[in-house]
Order: structure tokens, then sequence, then C-alpha cells
């Protein structure tokens, strides 16, 4: 993978984290590779010091994992792994709409139904397209006016947005996501629960189903 490099040395060790973390989301750099600090540090233009300190923030966080005598194993893709991440994210998203139904009015709704045309714009763009659906879920979150429920979304969407480029690889197709949404919008539109619950679920569902396939 070719990198970006960083122009300004105090930014080297956050543009490291950067760049690997989002390499590695996207799939650039696919799930059960190895890394090596050399090759790293000359893709970057960087120091081995401020890439070091990167590889821990990103193996703290779960991202990669040192290997002694080795190198640096990025995390692959595992059944346990997907089943905490889509329990989590079916628990927070229909409590997502169980509280912006009753908040939904018509000015609400069409911010939500401009964004989701902002989705069909980007049905070209496979990497847009997926950082715009965690957008527009996020964005729902937001609308729910729950701060601490949006901040577990949030804190989630990075792990939403890898198994979403892992289920484009699978052979999920942007246009049974986009379908997808759409089904999510029309229950909206009538602020009926259980339609819009049942529509994020099988959204959500979908996407499982594509990813355990081969786990």
């Amino acid at each position: 993978m070719n990198f970006l490099k960083a122009e300004q040395p105090q930014l080297f060790k956050d543009h490291a984290y950067k760049e690997i973390k989002q390499g590695i989301i996207q799939h650039k750099i696919e799930p059960g590779s190895m890394l090596y600090e050399r090759s790293l540090s000359e893709s970057l233009g960087i120091s081995r010091t401020p890439l070091k300190l990167a590889l821990q923030q990103l193996e703290l966080e779960g991202w990669i994992q040192s290997v002694p005598r080795k190198g640096i194993l990025v995390k692959n893709i595992n059944r346990h792994d997907v089943d905490e991440v889509f329990q989590l994210r079916k628990a927070n998203e229909v409590l997502v709409i169980e509280l912006l139904i009753p908040l939904l009015d018509d000015e609400t709704f069409y911010k939500i139904e401009k964004m989701d045309k902002q989705l069909f714009d980007l049905k070209e763009d496979p990497l847009k397209f997926i950082y715009h659906d965690s957008s527009f879920h996020l964005f729902l979150a937001e609308l729910s006016q729950n701060h601490r429920l949006y901040q577990l979304i949030q804190n989630l969407t990075d792990h939403f947005n890898w198994y979403g480029f892992a289920a484009l690889k699978a052979g999920k197709s942007i246009d049974e996501i986009y379908y997808e949404h759409n089904l999510i919008i029309e229950g909206l539109k009538a602020r009926n629960l259980h339609q819009t619950t049942d529509a994020v679920l099988s959204h959500i569902d979908n996407t499982y189903k594509t990813l355990i396939v081969d786990l």
C-alpha cells in the first residue's frame, strides 16, 4: 500500500496512526497480513520513533498485534468479534429508532431524507459510500437526542466501516445496501416503529450473514 507522507515533524506519529488505521479499515491492508517497521517507515517517510508510537496506539486499540521475531500481525476477522460488534449494533440502533420516532417531525425527516439522497449520489464510489452509510446511522443517533448513545455508536464506527468494506469484498452489493436504506426511510416516513426497527434489523442481519459465510 502507498501511504501519504507527513509534512510536519510534530504530526508524524498522528499521521502514521491515521494512514495505517485507514489502510486496515478500508482493507487496503488485508486482515491477517504482516507489516514490517522498516517498510512502513520508508513508505510513510518517517523515522522509527514516531512509527513505534503509532503502532503502540493501534495495538492498544486491537487493530494489530506485535509478533516477536516476525513482525506486526494485522487483526483478522473472526466470528466472535463479528458476533459481539453486531449484537451491540443491533441493540443500539433499535434504541435509536425507539427514541427517534416520537421526536420525528417533517423538518427532521427532510434532513434524514436529504442525507439518504446523498448516499444515492455516492453509489459509484464504494469508499465514500461506506463512510457516508456510517455517517447516516450516526446522524440518526444524534437526532435521538441521547448523547451517551451517540457516543457509544460513534466509538464503534471504525469497526462498522471495517466490516462494511469486508462485506463488500464478500459480495454484498451497494445496490442492496441502498435498497435496505430505502426500507428504513419508508418506516421513518410512516413514523412506524415496528416497520422501521424491522428494516434496521434486516439491514444489519443481511450484512452479518454476508460476513460469516467464510468464518
